[in-house]
């Protein structure tokens, strides 16, 4: 599918990307819950949280890659998921970036977490976007994009830890993001790759709902 549109509320999607890090940095992800398409092509998606599980930043300085991944199970359904979303500037046309956003069901044995270490090894077999923006313009081309592979790995440092409740609204974009939620969180460091990328030491959380239950609800555009 391919859409043309305009987003008056970006002028750049690396500014956009540096507020969903901001955002999920603050919000511990789990199974989903619901998940529908309507007929103009906007996908939303309700994620239960419950357990244990993972945020990094994606970031490949090699090509000035940045963006983010949240990984997380659900206890009570048994199940997991991940969702992304990153930026890469075109090497010849600065007016234009690579937008790649993600979200779905992954195996349950692709994830392995508790508080002091992550390992997330996958493919996505769930759709993903791929889009065209201009930053200057703001227009942005949008079309079903190749599988992700995954390789990282979280490893708690020790640097900082924090108790949190929120609640919270954020709209990036084609992007909205909806949080409520009380967990507790400890820094890590991360490394790996995912598809024609590699970042050392990225920023990274491990985080604990604490038995109780959340709900983050995920609305992407892709028609205007």
């Amino acid at each position: 599918m391919n859409t043309k549109a305009k987003l008056s509320c970006i002028t750049a999607i690396i500014a956009m990307l540096s507020v969903v890090v901001l955002f999920t940095v603050h919000a511990s992800r789990a199974g989903i819950e619901t998940k529908k398409q309507a007929s103009n092509g906007t996908k939303k998606m309700t994620i239960r949280v419950n357990g244990i599980s993972s945020f990094a930043i994606l970031a490949d300085e090699n090509t000035n890659t940045n963006g983010f991944i949240n990984v997380g199970r659900d206890q009570i359904a048994n199940t997991t998921q991940l969702d992304f979303s990153y930026a890469t500037p075109d090497t010849v046309d600065p007016e234009i970036v690579y937008f790649i956003h993600g979200m779905g069901d992954i195996p349950n044995g692709a994830f392995t977490v508790d508080l002091s270490s992550a390992h997330l090894a996958v493919t996505t077999a769930f759709p993903v976007d791929s889009c065209v923006v201009n930053i200057v313009t703001s227009d942005f081309d949008c079309e079903n994009g190749s599988p992700i592979t995954f390789n990282l790995a979280w490893a708690r440092d020790g640097f900082g830890s924090i108790n949190e409740k929120i609640q919270q609204r954020q709209t990036m974009g084609p992007l909205t993001v909806k949080f409520k939620g009380e967990y507790e969180s400890v820094t890590a460091a991360v490394n790996g790759t995912w598809t024609g990328h590699t970042g050392t030491n990225q920023f990274g959380n491990l985080f604990d709902n604490k038995n109780s239950t959340s709900l983050r609800e995920i609305t992407m555009e892709t028609n205007h």
